[in-house]
């Protein structure tokens, strides 16, 4: 590592922007604890640079190549790293409240515990990256890919995920694995048509969100907790759902075809038009449930509480 924090300090007071100092001069540099608030470093080449520690509230990094860079338990509240190279760089117990990083490049970053509340990640890339236990309370990841991701008891809170792609491609095709996210609390957040192909949200709290035309095909929820969430039009397919709570949820138009759902809980739910072929619903509670128009040709009841007479018939 090249040291040169006390020669760099000395320039940021001097000069209203470091971009073509460190665009020659930082690469690896240490910077651990430095005070670079509000300063500009866009488009600055910083691969390996250590800023642990740092207060880089308010900076801006946008277009920085930070490859591999470390940003352990640095603030970076308010940053601007949008269109940023961060692949490889580690956020881990970081403050990142409020940042943009919007197109930024995260591939196998890593942000373990870090914040993220309120964090601008449009169109991010993260895939492969560590955001395990991480906080997103409010955060926009429209559009972002998170194949590969481990997102294992993070805050997702009110976020975004609209569009976002966290599944894995379909069978037979080669690619990234999908994400996992055992654990994860997605309260009240919105992901409409996102991709959860294969992702694995066993004992994942859903309540109260937005997932309507999403793909969770093959999808993992045992233990879910998903009551009041509107599932319309949304594929579930060969989902696993087994004791998952879907009370007073909206399934209208919902493919549930193939799903292992025992023991799931689906009293007061909206299931018009839903299609239930072969399901398990084993034990399944179904009752106050709206099954008008549903298919459930071939689907097991066996000691469900409020299942229809006869599978395919209206309740």
């Amino acid at each position: 590592m090249i040291r040169l924090a006390p020669l760099f300090l000395a320039l940021a007071v001097m000069l209203p922007t470091l971009a073509g100092f460190a665009q020659e001069l930082l690469p690896g540099v240490e910077l651990i604890g430095a005070d670079l608030s509000g300063r500009s470093l866009d488009g600055a080449t910083l691969q390996g640079a250590n800023f642990s520690g740092a207060d880089l509230s308010g900076a801006s990094f946008k277009g920085a190549d930070l490859r591999e860079a470390y940003f352990r338990a640095a603030d970076l509240r308010g940053a601007d790293l949008s269109g940023a190279n961060l692949g490889g760089a580690d956020f881990s117990l970081a403050r990142l409240d409020g940042a943009t990083l919007s197109g930024a490049m995260l591939a196998r970053a890593k942000l373990v515990a870090a914040t993220l509340t309120q964090a601008d990640l449009e169109g991010a890339f993260l895939g492969g990256a560590v955001l395990t236990r991480a906080d997103l309370t409010g955060a926009n990841l429209r559009r972002a890919v998170l194949q590969d991701a481990r997102l294992d008891q993070a805050k997702l809170i009110g976020s975004d995920m609209s569009a976002a792609v966290l599944g894995a491609r379909g069978p037979g095709q080669e690619g990234p694995r999908a994400a996992s996210m055992r654990g994860a609390d997605l309260t009240r957040a919105v992901a409409v048509a996102a991709d959860f192909n294969s992702v694995d949200l066993t004992e994942a709290r859903l309540r109260g969100g937005q997932f309507n035309k999403a793909n969770f095909t093959n999808a993992n929820l045992d233990w879910a907790e998903a009551r009041g969430v509107d599932f319309t039009d949304a594929n579930l397919s060969h989902a696993r759902l087994k004791a998952a709570d879907i009370s007073a949820s909206n399934l209208t138009r919902t493919r549930l075809d193939l799903a292992r759902a025992a023991g799931v809980r689906l009293n007061d739910s909206n299931l018009t038009d839903a299609s239930l072929i072969a399901a398990d619903m084993t034990l399944a509670q179904l009752v106050g449930a709206r099954l008008q128009g549903a298919d459930f040709d071939g689907a097991r009841f066996d000691g469900a509480m409020g299942a229809p007479e006869r599978p395919g018939e209206d309740r």
